[in-house]
């Protein structure tokens, strides 16, 4: 199951405005409503990356760039105005040496992966190219080899966190706010469909 972002309900003062501005102009409310929606998802989505790195020990560029994800917009009862806007966040997980991971000579491997963490060391992991690109490494039995590289968790494993959510939310709704009041001008005015 992917992970989703899901912000039910939006409207308030900004949607009552709309409906009586609106209320001469067939399909205006819904119109508002809907572009108001696609821009607060777009921010959100461009936000996501700072709002993990506050999480986390990655860069927002390297969130963004191992990172997939999908805005949809859902209405209600045919008819009905839109309620809800979801984002669907899906990627891979990530190396440990994609998060504040340190090694030395000596074989000592430190690894912090959430800024609240004090952080860890792996004792029986070991820093090498194995598979090609330097990684974080861990033997699985008693021979050399086989061994395994250790990942950290992954972009969209990162969008479940609580605290990511709520910025997320946050940001989509005050985006959201904002976008109404500029959509309502728009229709008014005859700019755009």
């Amino acid at each position: 199951m992917k992970p989703t972002i899901t912000v039910e309900d939006i409207g308030g003062q900004n949607l009552e405005r709309a409906n009586k501005l609106l209320a001469g102009i067939p399909g205006g409310v819904r119109q508002a409503v809907k572009w108001s929606l696609i821009r607060a998802g777009r921010a959100g989505e461009t936000e996501a990356g700072r709002f993990a790195a506050r999480e986390y020990t990655i860069t927002k560029q390297t969130f963004m760039k191992n990172v997939r994800y999908q805005s949809k917009i859902r209405g209600g009862a045919p008819g009905g105005g839109i309620l809800s806007l979801e984002i669907e966040y899906a990627g891979k997980v990530l190396p440990l040496l994609t998060f504040n991971t340190s090694y030395s000579r000596g074989g000592r491997v430190r690894v912090q992966v959430k800024r609240a963490s004090a952080g860890a060391v792996l004792d029986h992991a070991f820093a090498a190219r194995v598979f090609g690109p330097m990684g974080i490494f861990e033997r699985v039995g008693r021979p050399r080899f086989p061994v395994q590289q250790l990942y950290g968790p992954g972009t969209a494993h990162m969008m479940r966190n609580e605290r990511v959510i709520d910025q997320m939310d946050e940001k989509i709704r005050e985006t959201y706010e904002k976008r109404m009041e500029t959509e309502i001008n728009r229709i008014l005015n005859g700019w755009g469909g």
